[in-house]
């Protein structure tokens, strides 16, 4: 799972900050809407992080939400200089749990499942999850995974599958150039 400790509730400026807030952090009495629109995005999330399904958000050494990601959004910062762009941040995009749901009724309100670190995300392991909560491959075998679209593998079965519609790899790519004609600028 991610896991993301934010601060107290801040001040920012929309115009710096990527996603247009007024504001980031927690403070008492926030709705479950209000924290993920003031805590979901510009966090610098690794390689391990894309792969991951749930991601928990913790202040003062309590988790205060959980969320089912739907995708991850590469950030751009601006730092007011603009040959200071950083582009390794990230937009979690997701659904946020509620009561009934395992991992909001295991993490929201209880202390974090990590130690305090000075990296704001970090990552662990939850094998009570592992295989009992998963959605479909896309790829459409049937079988759950609990992090990305698909089964290790599969995305690479999916394609040929869908190359396989068409006919041969010359014959989708002809095909892929009509539906979805390569930019002039590239």
């Amino acid at each position: 799972m991610l896991h993301i400790t934010v601060t107290a509730k801040k001040p920012v400026d929309p115009e710096k900050d990527g996603l247009g807030r007024p504001y980031v952090g927690y403070e008492h009495g926030m709705s479950q809407d209000e924290m993920y629109e003031a805590n979901h995005g510009e966090w610098s999330i690794g390689i391990r992080g894309q792969k991951e399904r749930y991601a928990l958000f913790s202040f003062g050494r309590t988790v205060i939400q959980a969320v089912e990601i739907d995708s991850l959004e590469r950030t751009t910062i601006y730092s007011g200089n603009p040959e200071e762009k950083r582009d390794d941040r990230y937009t979690i995009h997701g659904k946020i749990l509620s009561k009934g749901h395992p991992v909001f009724e295991k993490y929201v309100g209880h202390p974090s499942p990590v130690s305090a670190a000075r990296n704001p995300v970090r990552y662990f392991d939850d094998p009570q999850f592992d295989g009992e909560v998963g959605k479909p491959c896309r790829c459409g075998c049937g079988e759950m995974t609990n992090r990305g679209d698909f089964v290790p593998g599969h995305d690479q079965k999916a394609i040929h599958e869908r190359i396989a519609r068409i006919g041969t790899v010359a014959e989708f790519l002809d095909w892929m150039d009509v539906v979805r004609p390569a930019s002039l600028h590239t």
